[in-house]
């Protein structure tokens, strides 16, 4: 192990850089901090901003089924420093040179080596009894290397280790009838490579029962130039985005139709038309009416009724009020759910005073029927001191359906 004189680094003091006095001894301490500095500022950076997987043009660490049982192959490079295969757990660049099998990793079943790195074995899989779901996940850590693992950190030219060095070594593990990764432990970062679906009793792993959870085209560039797509690389459908199909959109046919009632009509009262086509939208404008002191009382009133799926109906919702003091008159407005066109009158000029609520709003869509349905509640009261309903009151809608 190395000899060092005291451990200064501390994440939360912000410290971005170690600046070097002259007239003062050189200390391990300094020279070490600004390297803990270094190595938390690019690993904050990449963990925070980039996040974890495989770079574009890379496929480290895939893993891949073997005809051997109970065993798996780790995807790697092509042997060389740049074509090798990599992949970032919470900023931690870690490679693989070139592929590797499960069993044949430098942990497996390797308790002494274990002890040497600190770092659990690698244990064999098992043949399930009956069918389990298994997680592969990379468990990365680093180690202190000294001269008696690497003779060349020995200084030849004063034949004195002069520094040690910290290596990344990573680990494929599987967690056995599990989906989802361990608590790591101190020191340890883990991140799932891949799912595994084992059938009971086939100690061999197809290639069919492996599927690959790590994040990919793991750049900034390539993000970018993913967001400019205008084509559906993920296959993503209609359904997923809560969308309607494409023809729900299109507005192919219109009819223009008039739609009217009166006092005469009992409240639930329909008006049923055959508009050739399937509406799909529909937007209403009108007039309702209602005698108040004598004289006829109106409002306009518009609304709309999105057929697609489950019906959505919106209306402008006027109260008019008919008083024997100034102003004589009172509107008031509001929106309401469920009508397409909706008011409420009220008398006060007369004892008793009269009252109606009236609207109407679409009740179904069979094929190309359209049905309408009247609503008119009134007060029931009695004597002097009740409200009675009012009892001349129509409205007329006109109905511009789309479909």
């Amino acid at each position: 192990m190395g000899n060092f004189s005291r451990d200064t680094f501390d994440r939360l003091k912000h410290y971005v850089g170690v600046r070097l006095q002259q007239g003062v001894p050189i200390v391990d301490a300094d020279w070490n901090e600004l390297e803990d500095i270094r190595r938390y500022e690019l690993q904050a950076f990449l963990k925070w901003f980039v996040g974890n997987g495989v770079p574009s043009g890379n496929n480290g660490f895939q893993i891949q089924a073997v005809a051997g049982p109970n065993d798996l192959s780790i995807l790697g490079g092509d042997g060389t420093a740049e074509g090798t295969g990599r992949i970032l757990v919470e900023g931690l660049d870690v490679l693989n040179e070139s592929a590797m099998l499960y069993t044949a990793q430098p942990l497996f079943n390797n308790a002494a080596l274990g002890a040497q790195w600190g770092a659990d074995p690698i244990p064999p899989l098992t043949t399930p009894a009956g069918n389990r779901v298994d997680t592969v996940y990379i468990d990365v850590f680093e180690r202190e290397v000294d001269s008696t693992e690497d003779a060349e950190l020995v200084n030849p030219a004063i034949g004195v280790e002069t520094c040690v060095r910290t290596k990344r070594e990573w680990a494929v593990r599987v967690v056995e009838g599990s989906s989802s990764v361990p608590v790591p432990t101190a020191g340890h970062t883990f991140y799932a490579l891949a799912r595994l679906n084992r059938v009971g009793g086939a100690a061999v792993i197809p290639a069919g029962g492996i599927t690959d959870l790590r994040q990919t085209i793991l750049s900034l560039s390539s993000a970018l130039a993913h967001l400019s797509r205008t084509d559906n690389p993920h296959n993503v459908t209609l359904a997923q985005l809560g969308a309607f199909p494409a023809a729900s959109y299109e507005f192919n046919n219109r009819q223009m139709i008039q739609v009217s009632f009166t006092q005469a009509d009992a409240h639930g009262a329909l008006r049923t038309t055959n508009l050739g086509f399937a509406p799909k939208f529909v937007w209403a404008v009108g007039s309702l009416k209602a005698r108040l002191a004598g004289a006829d009382f109106g409002t306009a009133g518009s609304g709309f009724a999105d057929l697609r799926v489950t019906t959505l109906q919106r209306c402008n919702y006027s109260l008019v009020f008919r008083t024997s003091t100034a102003p004589f008159c009172r509107q008031d407005t509001s929106v309401t759910g469920n009508f397409l066109s909706f008011a409420s009158f009220s008398d006060a000029t007369v004892t008793p005073n009269r009252a109606i609520d009236i609207g109407a709003s679409i009740s179904s869509v069979a094929g190309n029927n359209l049905s309408v349905q009247f609503f008119r509640i009134g007060p029931s009261g009695t004597g002097t001191n009740g409200t009675v309903s009012l009892t001349v009151f129509n409205m007329s809608l006109f109905l511009y359906c789309l479909g």
